[in-house]
């Protein structure tokens, strides 16, 4: 009652394996350094709207329009 049965064996393909792992690195990679480039961006509309404030504060804006 012994049957042989054929097997087969699929060897992974290692470049397609590197491949997907390249490419999930590189998509986040890319999102993080987008989520830096968003963070920054953030910071610097921050700063802006900062000095906006200060210089609002010295210059207002009915002083300005007595000047012309």
């Amino acid at each position: 009652m012994n049957k042989l049965a054929r097997v087969v064996v699929e060897e992974p393909n290692s470049d397609s394996v590197q491949d997907r792992d390249a490419g999930n690195v590189e998509q986040y990679l890319k999102k993080k350094i987008e989520a830096e480039i968003r963070m920054k961006l953030d910071q610097f509309a921050r700063e802006i709207l900062h000095a906006r404030k200060k210089r609002e504060e010295r210059w207002p804006i009915n002083s300005l329009r007595d000047i012309h």
